[in-house]
C-alpha cells in the first residue's frame, strides 16, 4: 500500500512538472526574460545586452537569450558575434522562427542570397501562418534569387498577414468555446489512469489514510493543472471511482470491511470535489 501510494504521488509530482503546462521551451523562456526583453523593446540596448548575457551564464541552453543578445549586437552593429549568437541559440532550439529570421536577415544584408533563403524557409516553416516577416524577408530573397513569382506569393502572403494582425489588434480577444480541448483530454486520461489506482488503494487499504491522501493529492493535482475546468476532472474521478467499485468489484462478505471499504469510497470522492477546488486557487494565485 504504502508503495502505491509513493507511486501515485511521484507520478503526479511528475506530470505536473513536465506534462501539465503544454507552453513551449521558448515560450517558457521567453516568459522567465520579460525584463530583459522590454529593456530591448525600449531601445536600451547596452542594458539589454548585459541583462541577457548575465541570462547565458545562468540559463546557458535557453535560446530566447541568445535571441535577444543577438538583436542588441545587430543593432549595436557587431553583426559577428549577433550571428555566432544566433547559431548558438540555434543549436539548442532549432523551432524557434525568431532566429532563424534574424539570421537570414544577417545573410542577406551580406548579400548571401543563396544561405538566407534556406533560413527564411525554416522561419516560414516553424511559424506557419503565424508570422509576416518570414515571409516578406523570404519574398525578398527570391526576388533577388529571380524567383519572381513565387516571390510576389511571399510578399503577398505577408501583406494578408500584417493585415489580419492589426485587425485582431482592434478587436477584442476571441473566446474558445471549445470545451473539450487537448489539453483536457490529456488531462482525462491521466485522471482515469490514477482513479484505478485509488480504487485499489480503496479496495486493499486496512485504514482510511491512505486512500483519504491520495485521493486529496490526486484532487489537488487536477485543480492545479485545469484551474477551470478541475470540476470536470473531478466529476470524471469521482464517477469512475464510483462505477468502477460498484460493477467491476465484490463487495465484502463481512460488515466491519464493508463499512471500512465505504468510508474510503465516499470520503475519498468528497476528497476529490475539495481538493480539487483548492488547487485551483492554488495555482490562480501563483498565476497572479
Amino acid at each position: 500500500m504504502e508503495l502505491l501510494l509513493a507511486a501515485a504521488i511521484i507520478s503526479y509530482i511528475i506530470y505536473l512538472r513536465y506534462y501539465a503546462d503544454f507552453s513551449t521551451k521558448a515560450e517558457k523562456e521567453r516568459l522567465q526574460l520579460q525584463p530583459g526583453i522590454d529593456l530591448y523593446n525600449t531601445n536600451r540596448l547596452e542594458v539589454a545586452r548585459s541583462y541577457f548575457s548575465q541570462k547565458i551564464q545562468e540559463r546557458p541552453q535557453w535560446s530566447i537569450a541568445y535571441l535577444y543578445r543577438a538583436r542588441c549586437l545587430r543593432e549595436m552593429g557587431d553583426t559577428e558575434a549577433a550571428l555566432e549568437d544566433l547559431r548558438v541559440g540555434e543549436s539548442y532550439d532549432n523551432t524557434v522562427a525568431e532566429i532563424h529570421t534574424e539570421i537570414g536577415r544577417i545573410l542577406y544584408d551580406k548579400r548571401d542570397y543563396e544561405a538566407a533563403f534556406p533560413e527564411f524557409d525554416k522561419a516560414v516553416f516553424h511559424s506557419p501562418g503565424q508570422e509576416s516577416m518570414p515571409y516578406y524577408w523570404r519574398g525578398l530573397t527570391r526576388q533577388q534569387l529571380g524567383q519572381s513569382a513565387e516571390a510576389q506569393h511571399d510578399l503577398d502572403q505577408a501583406t494578408t498577414l500584417n493585415e489580419a494582425a492589426n485587425l485582431t489588434d482592434k478587436s477584442p480577444p476571441p473566446v474558445s468555446t471549445n470545451f473539450f480541448d487537448q489539453r483536457l483530454l490529456i488531462n482525462s486520461a491521466f485522471v482515469l489512469v490514477h482513479s484505478a489506482m485509488l480504487l485499489a488503494a480503496i479496495k486493499l487499504s486496512p485504514v482510511i489514510h491512505w486512500p483519504y491522501l491520495m485521493a486529496a493529492v490526486s484532487a489537488a493535482a487536477i485543480g492545479f493543472a485545469e484551474p477551470r475546468k478541475g470540476w470536470f476532472l473531478a466529476f470524471l474521478q469521482a464517477t469512475a471511482i464510483l462505477t468502477s467499485y460498484y460493477l467491476l468489484t465484490q463487495t465484502p462478505a463481512r460488515s466491519g470491511e464493508r463499512e471500512l471499504e465505504a468510508f474510503n469510497l465516499y470520503g475519498s470522492i468528497g476528497l476529490t470535489f475539495v481538493g480539487s477546488f483548492v488547487g485551483s486557487i492554488l495555482k490562480r494565485a501563483m498565476g497572479r
